[in-house]
């Protein structure tokens, strides 16, 4: 009888944060898939994602956990397109204290400001990118793409590793300046 009950309270509970976050998640989602239905079909992957877990408890922050889980869905998707637009990948996702950080933390928005659209939107960035990351050293590269791409805080980054947070934050930093000065040079 006390599984049922458990299984009533994880019930209650996502239905609860479903009511709080569903269109909001669903709102995110449209804004950078413009297909209603795809985007329709990535919200429920990511309700699907949070119905799996098994212990719901251990989600500290449910909205973040939700919009960092469809923002993965979303770069899921446009890897399977074989096209990632960059505009849809970097732009500003969450109301997050470190998207006030300095400009030396902003790789998506030099970019954005010192390449085209059409360069940005094709998958040679993408493999130029690619290229370029692979010639950063491991650290900043693992800190650059969890940061800018997977959009993991450099807070969670910290608590996970056991690096100081300032450690990170200059990690992220010398990575994109190097990936800077990589796109410079090709321009």
């Amino acid at each position: 009888m006390e599984l049922s009950l458990t299984t009533r309270q994880r019930d209650n509970k996502i239905t609860h944060w479903f009511g709080q976050y569903g269109r909001r998640v669903l709102a995110y989602i449209q804004s950078r898939i413009q297909d209603l239905e795809v985007a329709e079909d990535t919200a429920q992957d990511v309700w699907l994602q949070l119905t799996r877990q098994e212990d719901l408890d251990q989600i500290e922050e449910v909205g973040s956990w939700l919009f960092t889980t469809a923002r993965n869905r979303i770069t899921d998707y446009y890897r399977k397109q074989k096209t990632i637009p960059f505009s849809q990948l970097a732009g500003g996702a969450a109301e997050d204290p470190e998207e006030d950080a300095e400009e030396d933390l902003m790789f998506d928005q030099w970019v954005s400001e010192h390449l085209p659209d059409s360069i940005l939107e094709s998958r040679e960035f993408w493999d130029e990118l690619n290229r370029a990351l692979v010639l950063l050293p491991p650290e900043q590269r693992e800190v650059f793409v969890a940061h800018e791409l997977n959009e993991v805080s450099f807070k969670e980054m910290s608590d996970k590793t056991g690096v100081p947070l300032n450690t990170l934050l200059a990690r992220k930093r010398y990575a994109v300046l190097r990936l800077r000065e990589y796109f410079e040079e090709r321009r």
